[in-house]
């Protein structure tokens, strides 16, 4: 099928441009196939109206982040916001360096990472819903892409990103290889979303889940190695 005809034919789903589309779970093909580089397939209406829904459905979900390949559509494309307040952020904010994400659209996104520091903390999936898992993700990359930008203009985006943000471009980039984040876990540390306030301080996720390796030399309170 034809892109164009398969955005038009998923957005048609919708009773209402308010409602978010679904959102589909690992088991699906879309997840694992490598997505398409955007080369202008879609014209700019139909291109502002997927992201448009794209952007209700991470904030229905809700996420901070939404990949193509998660609502069935093989295209090189991302869609980022977290909304966190400054004046908001708690002390495990602070150790993950997250800070207020605008919503931002980005095409053909990639990063590489630019020092060897890693962070380890828990992760989720909105296309694995209810599950968590260890995730080791670069503190710092250079990230690059298409940007899309509200007036309906694009043009190229080249920014060293770090901390939660950071995490949410990998995560979301990686979609787009069909990679999982789960797949980038710790072994042994994929749980319900439901245990893992228990294990919020890594040593006792080492401890109860008997997980070996780099994450078992973080002592009480550091997600940082490298």
């Amino acid at each position: 099928m034809d892109l164009s005809e398969l955005v038009v034919k998923t957005l048609a789903r919708r009773r209402r441009a308010s409602d978010p589309l679904r959102i589909v779970q690992a088991g699906h093909p879309a997840l694992r196939g490598e997505a398409r580089e955007w080369t202008g397939q879609l014209d700019d209406e139909l291109l502002a109206e997927l992201v448009q829904a794209m952007v209700v459905t991470m904030r229905d979900a809700p996420g901070v982040g939404l990949a193509a390949p998660q609502i069935g559509i093989p295209l090189q494309l991302v869609v980022l916001e977290d909304p966190v307040a400054e004046d908001e952020a708690d002390a495990e904010d602070d150790v993950l360096r997250r800070h207020h994400l605008p919503q931002r659209t980005f095409l053909n996104p990639a990063y590489a990472g630019v020092e060897p520091r890693r962070v380890y903390y828990w992760e989720g999936c909105l296309s694995v819903d209810d599950w968590q898992s260890i995730v080791p993700r670069h503190l710092t990359v250079d990230a690059s892409a298409l940007e899309r930008h509200d007036d309906g203009t694009i043009a190229p985006m080249a920014e060293r990103w770090t901390g939660w943000s950071a995490r949410i471009f990998q995560h979301e980039t990686d979609h787009l290889a069909g990679t999982l984040c789960h797949d980038r876990c710790v072994p042994r540390s994929y749980v319900r979303s439901r245990y893992t306030e228990r294990y919020a301080d890594l040593p006792e996720a080492v401890r109860w889940l008997r997980l070996e390796g780099e994450v078992a030399t973080l002592g009480s309170g550091e997600v940082e190695i490298g």
